[in-house]
Formats: C-alpha cells, sequence, structure tokens
C-alpha cells in the first residue's frame, strides 16, 4: 500500500492527512490508503466529468486563475496556525521570494523548492524534530 499512497498523494491527501486526528483502533496504513485511493478516484472522475462538460457547455472561465493562489495561501495559513516554530514557513516563503527575484516568474519554482528542501535539511537538526515538522 505504502507505494500507493506515495503516487496517489495530492495536496487534498496531504491536507487531509495533516489535520486529520485518527481515533484509537483506526489503523493509520488502511485509513491512508483509503483516503488516498477515494481522493485518487474523485480526482479522475472530476477531471473526466471536467473535460466532457468543459467541452460542451461555453464557460467563460476568466478570472479563475486566482483560485490556486488562494489555495496555497490557506493551506500556508492553516501550517502556521499548527506549526510549533515559524521558523520553517519563513525559511520558504522567503527563499521562494529570493528565487522569484533571482530567475524569474518562469523559472523559479524548481530552484525554490530545491533552497527550501536544502535549508529545511540543514536547520532540522537546530530546530528539533518536532519543531521541524
Amino acid at each position: 500500500a505504502k507505494p500507493y499512497v506515495i503516487f496517489a498523494l495530492t495536496d487534498e491527501t496531504y491536507s487531509l492527512v495533516c489535520d486529520k486526528e485518527l481515533p484509537e483502533g483506526i489503523d493509520r496504513k488502511g485509513y491512508y490508503f483509503w483516503l488516498s485511493l477515494l481522493d485518487q478516484s474523485y480526482w479522475i472522475t472530476g477531471s473526466v466529468l471536467g473535460c466532457l462538460l468543459g467541452k460542451a457547455l461555453p464557460i467563460d472561465f476568466t478570472g479563475v486563475d486566482f483560485s490556486m493562489t488562494a489555495l496555497f495561501l490557506i493551506i500556508f495559513l492553516e501550517q502556521w496556525e499548527k506549526a510549533k516554530s515559524p521558523i520553517p514557513a519563513l525559511c520558504g516563503l522567503s527563499l521562494s521570494l529570493l528565487c522569484l527575484l533571482a530567475f524569474g516568474p518562469d523559472r523559479f519554482l524548481i530552484p525554490a523548492m530545491l533552497a527550501i528542501s536544502a535549508s529545511l535539511m540543514l536547520l532540522r537538526p537546530l530546530l528539533g524534530k518536532k519543531a521541524a515538522v
């Protein structure tokens, strides 16, 4: 099940896994598997329906492009509220802005992810395991 859970990981699944405190007696691995399977099936079903209906219905999607920005802002704020230390979030935010300025909006994502990953690995011993997660 672990390879499938890794394969099926999406933003929605990650958000539910991080947000949910499981009651006693619930198998954590089974929960992750079924959550991933259901999320992926909803994603695929919604994508197929959206593709079919999108071709059939003339809808103007102008102005909807802000939704991904809003999604990541909400995820960031929820993680900020639950974090034991603000350092990882501030590190990610500052390194992303630095890479945006250095590489431009079309090429900053991969360098930012590499810089964030490297800095969090370096900071982990300083923050302690609980604060870095």
